[in-house]
């Protein structure tokens, strides 16, 4: 699911899964169509539920590892410069 939607940003996902999810159970409140909205609200309650997570976990953890990375690629070639040295 988490590369499904790669043309849209993760913020951009969140509120159109949020927006389809609050318009289904709008539907199945002024619907008889109650089969068929119960489907597409358990699937929009998956979609949104996983485009929230992203955004507030997963995305910033993902970041917050490249930069760590970055700092450890940094560290060691300065300890490869200082073995160097000596």
């Amino acid at each position: 699911m988490l590369t499904r939607y790669t043309g849209m940003t993760a913020q951009s996902q969140s509120r159109l899964f949020t927006f389809g999810l609050v318009l289904t159970l709008l539907g199945m409140v002024l619907t008889d169509m109650w089969i068929p909205m119960v489907v597409g609200a358990i699937i929009m309650v998956g979609l949104t539920v996983e485009s929230w997570i992203r955004v507030q976990h997963l995305i910033p953890m993902h970041n917050e590892l490249r930069s760590m990375q970055k700092q450890l690629k940094k560290l060691q070639s300065e300890m490869r410069t200082i073995e160097y040295d000596e």
